[in-house]
């Protein structure tokens, strides 16, 4: 479909200019940032444009089905969260639940059973309920409440309702603040009478996580916690009831109090580290990359006299070639999570740092819910059995235990979907610094005879790993004959904290040309041509798909960009993206950053004139985190650009957000649609599917 020329809506220029840390920028399209009626007539031809083309297409309807068949575990959202394990609470188990009956159901259900897996009693429908989601939960531990958010109309801000367990009646408390999960989940005091959780606070021009206490039976509290934690502040408190800490997304466990009395005090402050894990009676037990990259386990008192200083620590576990990710207790002992050259993998210590035992996981694949630095804040599973999510990128996730000693894995629920006919390795690449860098290959077995169809999915950010898990909807890609590339470049911490620090701020380039050494990889080893090469991200990813694009047009036959933010330099005028920029980019107040940030801003780097890949950005019209209007200025630019590359379409849809809160008929729509337009490009047709 190469150089294949579409009428584009029109969009006017003006003379406007982006003023950032005295630097300024021309920003002639400044105007489709707002949500005119001009802006969105324009966004509406725009739809109707990218409607037209995909639809077009004869195969459409095979490709849903397709799909539809392979996102049978979940959503079908283009992030890496998966819905979480069942949790165990008061004897009984909760659960998220998406059984068919007949047909998968739009909206995961809030079930109670007795068993991790099988019969319950639904406790809250939100098929039943209108346009909802819910996108957290969390059991009081004597299982006689459950708090979660309903999520409505898109947005990932939910409200937080309180069911009663036995009667599955709605508590008449009402809470005004909304949270932002499912990142941060709230959680109970021991005694169920009330439970911390985070607020997403957006007025004023700012946006702020902040902590508040709700006691069940009482008004709303007007005030936070008096704790200032930034980055997703979480509340984590003991089983005993005896302590209470707050600590963050990026974690650290900066404030203490002893329960009942919630008088707050200082706790670990004033490091650049990563410190995640568990409260075990008078002290913090933790994964930590302090002086350890790769992570080791330590111990620290609550009482000892100087927390904040590493010195002072009690090393459990040393760091060594295993990444260490995150911590449990389970049984008495400390099961770790982690990898070995990005495959997940899990080992149980006792409590002095023995260890005793690896966990025989069913595969080379990913723990798909511990790849974020605060993955096991919240408590998640048996207090005696490791009940665990496990997925590898030929089978979706499974739902396994594993009792300690036993060496043997129990399989709870089989993964519903699997690739077939194709084989998953682990390939290196090596980038423009000498860098080796790890990705994962899918693709059709005897696909050796000649190049194939590829498609480049990466994330690169965060300090969060893109694991080696299913790819959901992207197996209809691998089904039609395509291979799939999944890259672990520097800017997540697949290989360790040190790995993402070398791909983040003013290493930030690393990141991106780790992902063109793997795509020049797939190149030189005849996997696939430039001709044949596609490149997708979602959120940060699809910021990089943005940077690729504008930097480097010349290796990719089609981009796809999910939920982007596209100018960069433009973010500082954007709550949300000042926050997330600042943390991952650079300082927007820094002239000198400033000026690193615009040679990676895709909307400033688009050129005249040059023959760009085919483009499909799509993102939520109630995106918070990115917002549709900078999205809607880059397809202007480009479209403007464009030479004979290939089409460059957008399709904002209304009442979505960031992805988290999705219907999942809605987010197979979505990836149906951008799935559409790549394989049309790249001449590709869907199997049958079944």
């Amino acid at each position: 479909m190469s150089g294949e020329q579409l009428a584009y809506p029109a969009a006017r220029t003006v003379d406007a200019k982006e003023v950032v840390a005295g630097m300024t920028f021309p920003d002639p399209y400044r105007w489709l940032e707002d949500d005119s009626e001009e802006a969105t007539v324009w966004q509406q031809e725009q739809n109707s444009l990218t409607d037209a083309f995909v639809e077009g297409w004869p195969h459409l309807a095979r490709l849903r089905a397709v799909v539809e068949e392979y996102v049978a575990d979940g959503t079908g959202s283009p992030n890496w969260m998966v819905e979480p394990a069942p949790r165990f609470a008061g004897g009984r188990w909760f659960r998220l639940d998406r059984t068919p009956a007949p047909e998968y159901p739009d909206r995961a259900v809030l079930v109670v059973s007795d068993e991790p897996e099988g019969p319950g009693r639904v406790l809250y429908d939100a098929n039943a309920a209108g346009d909802q989601q819910i996108s957290w939960f969390a059991s009081s531990p004597d299982g006689r409440r459950v708090a979660f958010a309903v999520c409505e109309n898109g947005s990932d801000l939910g409200e937080i309702f309180l069911l009663d367990v036995e009667t599955g009646r709605r508590l008449a408390d009402r809470i005004p603040h909304r949270t932002v999960g499912p990142l941060v989940i709230p959680q109970w005091l021991p005694d169920g009478s009330g439970f911390f959780y985070t607020a997403g606070i957006t007025s004023e021009g700012a946006f702020a996580l902040r902590v508040y206490l709700h006691l069940v039976g009482s008004p709303a509290a007007a005030d936070p916690e008096p704790v200032d934690v930034a980055n997703g502040p979480t509340v984590q408190v003991a089983a005993d009831g005896r302590h209470a800490v707050v600590t963050s997304v990026w974690p650290l466990p900066q404030y203490v109090c002893d329960l009942p009395r919630r008088q707050w005090r200082p706790f670990v402050q004033g490091i650049d580290s990563s410190v995640a894990g568990v409260i075990d009676g008078d002290s913090y037990v933790a994964v930590t990359n302090h002086d350890a990259p790769r992570g080791r386990v330590v111990e620290i008192p609550f009482d000892g006299p100087n927390p904040s200083d590493p010195a002072t620590w009690r090393e459990l576990v040393p760091e060594s070639e295993r990444v260490l990710g995150n911590l449990r207790l389970v049984g008495g002992r400390l099961v770790v999570t982690g990898s070995v050259d990005t495959e997940g993998r899990a080992w149980v210590f006792d409590r002095d740092g023995t260890e005793l035992e690896e966990v025989p996981l069913p595969g080379r694949g990913a723990l798909p819910l511990d790849v974020l630095p605060n993955a096991t804040l919240a408590p998640d599973g048996h207090p005696d059995e490791f009940v665990f999510l496990f997925s590898t990128p030929v089978s979706s996730p499974g739902l396994y235990r594993y009792r300690l000693g036993s060496g043997r894995v129990d399989t709870l629920r089989a993964p519903r979907a699997r690739l077939r006919g194709v084989t998953a390795s682990l390939c290196w690449a090596r980038s423009a610094d000498g860098t080796r860098v790890p990705y994962h290959l899918v693709r059709p077995e005897g696909a050796g005879t000649g190049p194939v169809p590829t498609l480049v999915s990466g994330y690169g950010g965060g300090r969060v790993s893109w694991p080696a898990q299913f790819p959901g909807p992207v197996a209809a890609f691998v089904a039609a004959g395509g291979a799939l590339a999944i890259s672990h470049q520097r800017g997540g911490s697949d290989l360790g904290s040190d790995w993402a620090d070398a791909g983040r701020v003013e290493h930030k380039q690393n990141s991106f040309d780790d992902l063109y050494a793997i795509a020049e990889d797939l190149v030189a080893t005849g996997v696939t041509t430039t001709e044949k090469l596609a490149l997708t991200g979602w959120s940060n990813g699809g910021i990089m798909a943005g940077v690729a694009y504008a930097q480097r047009p010349d290796l990719w036959a089609a981009v796809v960009a999910q939920c982007p933010v596209l100018d960069i330099v433009g973010t500082h005028r954007h709550p949300y993206g000042r926050f997330a920029v600042t943390a991952e980019y650079g300082d927007l107040d820094d002239p000198d950053d400033v000026a690193r940030l615009a040679r990676m801003s895709p909307y400033q780097n688009l050129k005249d004139g040059v023959a760009y890949p085919a483009l499909y950005v799509h993102t939520g019209g109630a995106d918070v985190a990115c917002p549709p209007g900078p999205t809607r200025k880059f397809i202007a630019r480009a479209q403007a650009a464009t030479s004979v590359g290939g089409p460059a379409l957008v399709r904002v849809w209304n009442e979505v957000g960031h992805g988290m809160a999705t219907s999942r008929s809605d987010s197979i729509t979505h990836a149906t649609h951008w799935l559409a337009f790549l394989m049309r490009h790249l001449g590709m047709v869907p199997p049958e599917a079944g």
